[in-house]
Parts: C-alpha cells; structure tokens; sequence
C-alpha cells in the first residue's frame, strides 16, 4: 500500500470546505428546480430546463473531459510516453467545432431529449434500443469503471486508503448526490471546478519547472533512467507507427473516428448542448471549449517531467504519476485544494453519466418499452433508482480494468475504438447523405458491434493467455486498437453505403429537419432576455407605494419611487439605478448598497455579454473556428 501523505491542518480544512461547497450548490439546485414552474420534470432534471447559457455549457464541456480520469489517466500515459498523448486533446478542439456547426442545428431543431431519439425519427425505433443498450454498456466499461478507478487510486496514492474502499465511498457519495442535482446541478459545479483544476495544474507546472531551473534546463537534463535522445523524444508527439500505443499514423486515422463519437455523438458530453436555450448559445459553448482545450496536454506533460527527482514511473505504476506529483510538489494549502478538485472531479464525471445513463435508460427503454404511459415524475424516481443500480455494476467491474492495460488513459480509448466505428458511421452517414436507410444502419449497427465486441474480448483472452508473437490471433486481437478501430470503420462505411444502394429510398419524413441538407433552416435565434428587462427577487416581495389620488378621486396606480442620487463620483447606468431605486427601500447606500450596485452592475454586464454570444456567434462564429483550426494545426506542426 502506498505511504499515506501528511496533510496539513490547512489542507484539511480547504478539502472539507470544497466538498461542502460542492454539496450545497447540489442543494441549491435541487431547491431550485422543486421550486421551477417546468411542468416536464424529465425536462428540468435530464436537461437543465434548456435554460443553459454558453459559458456554463462551454465550462462544463471542457471540465467534464477533465475529469479525475484524464487527470489521473492522461497524465500517467504522459508520464510513459509524453507530448504523444496531448494529440488527444488537441484533436477534440476540432472535433467540438463539428458539434457546434453540424450537429448542434440539427439536435436543437429536433429538440432532442436522447441522442438514440434521433435514430428513431432518421431511421427506426429498433435502432434507437439497440444504440441505448449499447450506450450503456460502454458507459460502464469505460467511462463510469474507469472514473471510479482514478478516483479510488488518488484516495489510495495519497491517503494510503485501500482502493475498493475509496472507490464504494465514491460511488456511495456520488448516488447521493445526483439524486438531488441532476443536470443543473453538474452544469453549476463544473463551472467552480474548471477554475480550480486550471490553477492546480498551472501551479504544478510552474513549481516543478522552478525546481529543475526552467524549461531549458529541463529539456537539457534527463532523468538517471533515460538518455539524452529518449528525453528528447518526450517532448515530441511524433511516434513511429510500430509504437505499441500511440503511434501518430494511428493517433491521425484512429483518433478521427474516436473523438467524433466521444464531442459528437455521446450522451453524456452532447447532453449539455441539448441543455442550452438557443443555437447561438450552443456554438459559444463550443468555441469556448475548443479555445480551452489548448491548455491541457502541455501543463500536464510539463507537471509531470517538471522534477527530475521523480522518474517516469514503471508502466503498472503509472496511474500514480500524479498523485506522487500532488503529494511532492504542491505546498500546504494548494496540495488540499488540488485534491478536492480531483475528487470532485471524479464525482463530476460520475453524476455526469448517471444522469446520461439514466436519461437513455428512462426515455429510450423504460417509457419505450416497459411503462409507455409513465408519468414525468416517475420517470424522474425510475432514473435515480437506475443511478445506484448502475454503480453496483460498475463496482463489480472495476477489478477486470488492469487486465487490458496498465495505463488507464489507454484503457479508455481502446475500448471506445472497439464499438464507436459504427456509431460514427451511422450518425455521420443519416446527416450528411439523404440516401442512408434504415435497412443499410441496422447492417451497419450489427456487423459494426460484432466486430468490435469480438476483438475485446479477443483481446482480454490474449491478455490471459498470450499468443505466440507471429501467430493469427496476435495480428488480430494485440495488434495497436488505434489501427484495429479505423479497419472496423472502414467496414463500417461499406456496409452502409452498400446496403443503402441495395435497399429503397428513405421517405421525407425521415429527412426533414434531420440531415444536413435541411438544416440551412436555420432555428430561429432566440435573444436572452436583459438582466434589468427581468423582476428582481427584491422588487417582487416589496410592496409599492400607493400613489395619490387622481381627478376622478380614484387611487392612481402604484409607481417606483424616484431613483437616489449616485454617490459623488460615481456614474451610473440604468441598471445600477434601478437597483438603487429597490435599494433605496431597504436602506440606501449605506450597509453595502454600493457594493450591491457594483455586483449587478456586474450581472448586467455579463446579461449583455450573453445575450450579445447568443445573438452573434453565427456571424463570428465561421471566422473563429477558422481561426481555432489554424491554431491547432500550428500547435501540432510545432510540436510534432
């Protein structure tokens, strides 16, 4: 077991006050929503009300791929093998822009609760049960297992707790905690998150590179275990494509298909931009999040490599890169905060997909299939039984993880790449050629599925049993899955194409508003609504003066008392008198009625910077993806 580290009473007191923090804003918004005038509780539950603005939805889509499984996963493959795996990340910057412009129209159009509903309107209502089905398999086996996996292994690296332990607290805490939240709830804490896991990993990096004396030294000075030329190679993502995990050649073909599914097509990421309340919002959120997903892959290489008095770690050690990281360079105070983030992180990642899960299982199953006539909150109480159903099933598949790799990250895309060919070949063939059929997607769909759940299970045999080197069943099931992944999406697309030839043409009704060729109907933009133009909670319980009588002797109607003069020096726009003006009653300026004009004047400032996002990222929007591609492919040519 490893040795425990000692915290300081600081660090205590800031992970006690994150959790805390973090519960009450999931008590928040479970108040919140039970107090929403939203007669559609699956609405307000699964998706937030669709009242989510750009910058929680852009926040929470970058915070949510970051969470304790790329923390804990990316960097211990970083630690292995370097800027390689940052080609991951910054791929998806591209693959968030393919959301915002192709698909987010038509998901919004639809007003999609589930992705698999899609499927049923494009081609059958089979194929939206099957996709479900296979949603949730792939949740557990990669993304819920494996969230609990990092989570439990920090706790274990740091603590010193066993690992299935730590991982049954998690999993305890986390069903507690979606059955309260749900979406809202993962939205609001994402957002606090985001902050914290990009200034704990910043702090890493800039105190590690001013432990081995900047970044030229560190470049300049391996570690004792390598040479100068494998050092050399760390920093660079180029790798040979005979590379067992992450060759560029495979990183280019693979990666395409896998990270398509992973930004386009996965409920659990797609679901918050099904949450925002209009399509302007939606394609800041993903500009946002594309401009985001820059930072990473360099801060978390560069937290890693930034001491030389800690080796790259042995392959079945490196899922503890940074916990050790954590624990040796972070000082009092940001060692406690940078754990809570991480734990915290675990827990988004975990809600996250419960709710996901719970959407698919409730809306394309239950409703479907089991109890058609279910009410809206029995679907809701359905959803959150399923949540803990689901975490019993995760636990018991925890164990089975270190058999496929002993780099997590690894783990992750691997098992995508098995079953997310045929996913991104339907989806992308419904939207993009009028001429797919349902016929042709449901041949897609089985050989596709047959294919990639034979090779994973072909793989764990050969792990348990190892092939000779050059035999038939090495080349088929240890060849590198980047390769393996982009074969069976080959397959994939000629199947589909072939059985769309062979079969009759889809009618229009499975067409309209769900390909591309429709979707220049563009949805209509919906301005959000001025801060000041809205009722504040203050004005809506003071009672207003009654006004003189009139000619007629009548009682006038009641009118707001004249807004106070502003403090010396102090110009004021229309909101901040009309916040004085409702102040005014309750005190005036003095007792902090300034400071409260300063903190809506705030608000109204970012009302107007998001209702101008909502309104304008259409006309912007073609220039800035542009200009985000052309980042990435300097950020990789230079890099490379």
């Amino acid at each position: 077991m490893p040795e425990a580290a000692h915290l300081a009473p600081v660090d205590i007191v800031l992970l006690v006050l994150y959790f805390v923090a973090v519960a009450l804003v999931g008590l928040w918004t479970y108040a919140k929503g039970k107090r929403s005038t939203n007669t559609d509780a699956t609405d307000e539950f699964f998706l937030a009300g669709r009242s989510m603005g750009w910058l929680p939805i852009g926040l929470s889509l970058f915070v949510s791929n970051i969470g304790s499984e790329h923390l804990v996963g990316l960097a211990g493959t970083a630690a292995t093998s370097g800027l390689a795996v940052g080609l991951y990340e910054w791929s998806a910057g591209i693959h968030l822009l393919v959301l915002g412009w192709l698909f987010a129209p038509i998901y919004l159009r639809a007003r999609l609760a589930t992705l698999p509903e899609y499927l049923e309107r494009r081609f059958s209502r089979r194929l939206r049960s099957l996709f479900s089905c296979v949603t949730l398999f792939i949740y557990v086996f990669t993304k819920l297992s494996v969230s609990v996996f990092s989570g439990a292994t920090v706790l274990q690296s740091v603590f010193g707790w066993p690992r299935f332990a730590a991982a049954a607290g998690l999993v305890l805490l986390t069903a507690v905690y979606t059955a309260l939240g749900g979406l809202a709830a993962v939205i609001v804490t994402d957002m606090a998150q985001s902050a914290v896991l990009l200034v704990g990993a910043l702090c890493m990096t800039v105190v590690g590179l001013e432990r081995v004396g900047g970044y030229e030294a560190l470049r300049t000075s391996p570690p004792a275990n390598m040479t100068q030329q494998q050092w050399e190679g760390y920093f660079h993502m180029y790798r040979p494509p005979s590379d067992e995990d992450l060759p560029t050649l495979g990183l280019l073909l693979g990666q395409s298909v896998g990270g398509l599914w992973y930004w386009c097509l996965d409920q659990s990421i797609v679901q918050r931009v099904l949450s925002a309340r209009s399509l302007g919002h939606a394609r800041g959120a993903s500009l946002l999040a594309a401009l985001l997903k820059a930072l990473p892959p360099r801060e978390l290489v560069f937290a890693r490599s930034s001491t030389k008095s800690i080796p790259p770690p042995p392959p079945q050690l490196a899922q503890t890169a940074l916990p050790i990281l954590m624990k040796r360079l972070l000082p009092p105070g940001l060692l406690g905060l940078m754990l809570a983030a991480t734990v915290a992180a675990c827990m988004s990642s975990l809600d996250s997909v419960f709710t996901a899960a719970a959407s698919l299982f409730c809306l394309d199953l239950y409703r479907a299939h089991l109890h058609p006539s279910a009410s809206e909150a029995e679907l809701v109480h359905v959803g959150r039984a399923f949540c803990v159903l689901l975490a019993a099933v995760t636990l018991a598949w925890l164990p089975v993880i270190t058999l496929l790799s002993d780099q997590v990250f690894i783990y992750i895309q691997s098992v995508s790449m098995y079953l997310a060919p045929p996913i991104v070949t339907v989806y992308f063939g419904g939207v993009l050629w009028r001429r797919a059929t349902a016929e042709a997607a449901t041949a897609t769909f089985c050989l596709g599925y047959a294919l990639g759940v034979g090779r994973l299970v072909g793989e764990i045999l050969c792990k348990l049993s190892p092939p000779r080197p050059a035999s038939l069943p090495a080349l088929l099931f240890l060849s590198n899955y980047l390769y393996a992944g982009f074969v069976i999406f080959l397959l994939c697309v000629t199947t589909l194409v072939l059985a769309s030839l062979a079969s009759p043409c889809p009618p229009a009704s499975q067409l309209d508003g769900l390909t591309a060729a429709y979707s220049g109907k563009c949805l209509p933009r919906v301005a959000t609504p001025r801060l000041k133009d809205l009722p504040t909670t203050r004005e809506a319980e003071l009672p207003l003066p009654a006004a003189p009588p009139n000619d007629e002797g009548c009682a006038g109607s009641a009118a707001p008392a004249a807004a106070p003069a502003a403090p010396e020096g102090m110009q004021m726009d229309d909101d901040a008198i009309r916040l004085g003006t409702t102040r005014s009653r309750a005190g005036g300026w003095r007792g902090g009625g300034a400071c409260r004009a300063c903190c809506y004047t705030a608000r109204a400032a970012y009302s107007r910077l998001d209702s101008w996002v909502g309104e304008h990222s259409h006309a912007v929007g073609a220039a800035l993806s542009a200009g985000i591609v052309a980042m990435y492919c300097v950020l990789i040519g230079v890099w490379l």
